[in-house]
């Protein structure tokens, strides 16, 4: 028993010691931290109203304008039947659902809820109407529509279209905004002084000499505008871009969009945010795959080794531009741009030339072929008064001589430059185009393309993927078609134009701008 006291005697004590060391400890704690300690948290004011600049208005009607500008304000105005979204699928609009019932022929089943701002619904009319006026205008939307022969009203919600032509991936066209019937069919879109409406997020709400303001439509169909935070657009008119440049600075303006490239130069490099994405416009050099040396595959794969398209973009563009290599390489959601080869190598150039018994004599490569001697120099024609392009056929010119590849550059008339791309009788050509959003790359590859090109495979894909609606077997046959393409050769990508937005440090959201829109996630913006 004795034994038993005296061991719950020392727990005891052990116990009160840990007792009042923890008490100490909770007592220093306690004298560090004053007991009314206040946690202040920063209140963040929501700016809900949006000011931007336009340089050189013209007109705030989407089929009278020929800015860029207003043509991106005019899509929170108005919508088309198909829109595009950010990595450039087709996406529904007005039109929830649509389908193509023959080679030339589409039915499109149009949104009921879609009502005009004054709150009179969208039909079948409104459509069939817009795309009779487009027939008449010189808007910029003309060539959307010039293949369109009739357009019939089915019932109040279903428009059925008829082309005079099969359309690859057709529905890219309709990405032109629809207007009322009501407000225009007896009225020149020239003569009429109302605000024009529309059915987009956002309604004109004043239309004045210097400024516009557009207003949330309340009651547009989609919940993320009904809930977006900003309520008000202010748009300022200015004379030029140095003066959105100068507002910007002092903080007028939110938000603009640029291709200047030394626009540091106006507003310095620091004190607000950007975002840089390709544009549409896509130089290219095209090899005639006709030519009596240009027609061997290892030739025009050497030559794509050879030629370094960072460094012309170093050289001649001062990195005010982006390296392409491939027609699609805008960022459309058809191709991996991962699988296209980008590394410039003259070491596997010449590897390629020596394993298909190219011989380097003399300064230059050579082969006997079919008793006729061949020797890698070419003439590369390039449109004299583009001081740009003459500049990069130089520094390709350059590059390709330090392999052993001869170069003559010539320099033609317009008149010469229009004719070889009609008649396709040069040897090497720098050229570009100005990309559509649609995936169709036709214009390369198809009947009597540039490069004099023909594949069997090619030809066959081309034709497959224009009914493909499944994206993942589509961007299988484009696998294929870029697989050809980088093996073969028939045209080498150079660089694509850059194109950027500037917004302040205050502007909130994500910010996610490409070539159709600079408005995507735009319910998310705010200022602050």
């Amino acid at each position: 028993m004795k034994r038993k006291f005296k061991t719950i005697a020392i727990l005891l004590c052990i116990l009160l010691i840990v007792g009042g060391i923890v008490y100490l400890i909770v007592q220093k704690k306690k004298q560090k931290q004053p007991e009314n300690t206040e946690i202040n948290y920063q209140k963040v004011t929501m700016i809900t109203n949006l000011r931007l600049g336009i340089s050189q208005f013209d007109n705030i009607h989407p089929f009278l304008t020929q800015n860029r500008d207003v043509i991106q304000i005019d899509k929170l105005i108005f919508e088309p039947l198909l829109t595009i979204s950010e990595d450039y699928r087709i996406a529904p609009c007005l039109a929830k659902e649509w389908s193509k019932v023959g080679e030339k022929n589409y039915v499109f089943k149009l949104n009921e809820t879609a009502k005009w701002h004054d709150g009179t619904p969208l039909t079948a009319e409104d459509v069939k109407f817009t795309i009779e006026t487009l027939q008449k205008s010189n808007s910029i939307y003309v060539e959307n529509i010039k293949e369109i022969s009739t357009v019939e009203v089915v019932d109040s919600h279903t428009v059925k279209m008829t082309l005079t032509n099969e359309i690859p991936f057709f529905e890219y066209y309709l990405i032109f905004p629809i207007i009322s019937k009501a407000q225009y069919e007896n009225i020149t879109l020239e003569d009429d002084k109302q605000i024009p409406l529309g059915t987009g997020q956002y309604k004109i709400s004043k239309l004045e000499e210097d400024k516009i303001e557009l207003t949330k439509n309340e009651n547009w169909r989609n919940m993320n505008t009904q809930n977006a935070n900003i309520k008000t657009i202010s748009i300022t008119k200015y004379e030029n871009m140095g003066e959105i440049y100068n507002a910007f600075k002092i903080g007028n303006v939110d938000f603009f969009q640029t291709s200047n490239q030394k626009l540091e130069d106006y507003i310095g490099s620091m004190g607000y945010q950007k975002k840089e994405y390709r544009g549409r416009e896509y130089d290219y050099l095209a090899l005639n795959c006709q030519n009596k040396t240009l027609q061997y595959q290892e030739v025009r794969q050497a030559l794509s080794y050879a030629i370094n398209q960072e460094e012309i973009i170093s050289t001649v563009f001062q990195n005010s531009a982006y390296a392409a290599y491939f027609p699609l390489d805008y960022s459309s959601y058809v191709i991996d741009t991962k699988q296209l080869q980008k590394g410039n190598d003259t070491k596997i150039a010449e590897k390629i030339l020596k394993d298909a018994e190219w011989s380097y004599e003399h300064g230059i490569w050579q082969k006997r072929i079919n008793g006729t001697n061949h020797q890698l120099k070419f003439t590369l024609a390039v449109k004299s008064s583009d001081e740009i392009r003459v500049k990069v056929a130089e520094e390709i010119k350059k590059q390709l001589e330090k392999i052993g590849i001869q170069i003559t550059i010539q320099k033609v008339s317009e008149n010469t430059y229009q004719a070889y791309l009609k008649n396709h009788q040069y040897e090497l050509l720098l050229t570009g185009i100005y990309n559509s959003y649609s995936p169709d790359l036709t214009t390369f590859f198809g009947e009597r393309n540039l490069a004099n090109f023909e594949n069997e495979e090619i030809s066959l894909l081309l034709h497959e993927v224009q009914n493909i609606t499944e994206e993942s077997l589509l961007k299988e046959k484009y696998q294929k078609i870029l697989d050809i393409y980088q093996n073969e050769i028939p045209y080498i990508g150079l660089y694509r134009n850059k194109n950027t937005v500037i917004y302040n440090y205050s502007l909130m959201g994500d910010v996610k701008p490409n070539n159709y829109s600079l408005f995507y996630q735009f319910s998310g913006w705010y200022r602050q």
